[in-house]
């Protein structure tokens, strides 16, 4: 489980260091590989362990294959997404692309989301997470609403 925040820098050549606690994470898929991709609308990345991913993308493929959610959602995740491998120094070279879209420009917020874990510029992060605490008591009273013991 991905948990936690961290910023780290992001050099010229788009390279960063993955966090310590998410690399020993991604070390227990059957590849140490990460499978990012942007978000289409919010502008951040998603970013996945690889087992972890492939599970997901299964989820995409149950959907009939004509039907205009499984195209959509195979055109904005499954055809967006790269999977990426890192050096023995845990950095990953994040593509062009996707630090455009993401608008990380020398350094990288890395958020904990569980499953997977989301890449953004710290200041678009810090402005979401405000948002996010301003739903705080109404997420956890669904939460607990939907909770079974």
């Amino acid at each position: 489980m991905f948990l936690s925040s961290y910023i780290n820098g992001v050099d010229k050549k788009g390279r960063v260091s993955i966090p310590a606690s998410f690399r020993a994470e991604i070390a227990l898929h059957s590849r140490q590989t990460v499978v990012v991709y942007a978000s289409p609308d919010e502008g951040f990345l998603y970013a996945w362990g690889y087992d972890d991913f492939v599970k997901f993308a299964e989820k995409i493929t149950k959907l009939p294959p004509l039907s205009k959610e499984r195209q959509r959602l195979s055109r904005t995740i499954l055809a967006a997404a790269k999977p990426l491998t890192y050096d023995g120094e845990g950095r990953m070279v994040l593509p062009e692309q996707f630090t455009k879209s993401a608008g990380i420009d020398g350094k990288v917020m890395f958020a904990g989301q569980g499953e997977y874990f989301t890449m953004w510029n710290p200041e678009n992060y810090e402005a979401k997470q405000a948002e996010d605490v301003e739903q705080y008591g109404a997420d956890i009273e669904k939460l607990s609403a939907d909770w079974q013991v």
